[in-house]
């Protein structure tokens, strides 16, 4: 017989996505005891799967490491890529860069800063290490960018600059 808070324990693997066998065996009950609630809850185990991928691409997607996921879940980092990939498409490379996204949109929003104010402060950056004599490349290797990106910001940033003339004057080296 499962106690309440057993069966509240229950409820909650199975919300995240938990299979049967390690919900028994975390909460000191036997396996058919977790299938036969589940079961009288009207949970499918494919039901249960389904979250499982859900909690997983929302671990992911918040910055959580695959190996981490893959503890939690005991199973292989491999295999948590794997079946995202094959079941929802799930793409690992673009929910990191969300993520880093995710991170920097609420850093922004502590520090009260729009995007357009970081861009705008990433651009002075920049500038500033071009005339201190760091190379293109080297600017887009720090900030993992494409030097493309930085050379074509600095053309359209010191365009708009006006040069300074020098009317008539010439140098004496």
């Amino acid at each position: 017989m499962l106690t309440d808070e057993q069966k509240t324990l229950i409820k909650k693997g199975l919300g995240k996505g938990v299979a049967d066998t390690q919900i028994a065996e975390s909460i000191g009950a036997k396996h058919m005891q977790v299938f036969s609630y589940r079961k009288q809850l009207g949970i499918t185990a494919s039901q249960v799967l389904e979250i499982r991928y859900d909690t997983w691409i929302r671990l992911l997607e918040s910055g959580m490491s695959v190996d981490l996921v893959a503890s939690l879940y005991k199973v292989k980092p491999e295999s948590v890529l794997n079946t995202l990939y094959r079941k929802r498409k799930f793409s690992y490379t673009e929910a990191k860069k969300r993520g880093q996204k995710a991170i920097e949109a609420g850093f922004r929003k502590a520090m009260g800063l729009t995007a357009q104010d970081v861009r705008e402060q990433r651009l002075e950056t920049w500038l500033k290490l071009f005339d201190s004599g760091m190379t293109i490349d080297s600017i887009a290797d720090l900030y993992k960018v494409k030097a493309s990106t930085v050379r074509n910001a600095l053309k359209k940033r010191t365009a708009g600059m006006e040069q300074p003339v020098c009317e008539g004057a010439a140098f004496d080296w």
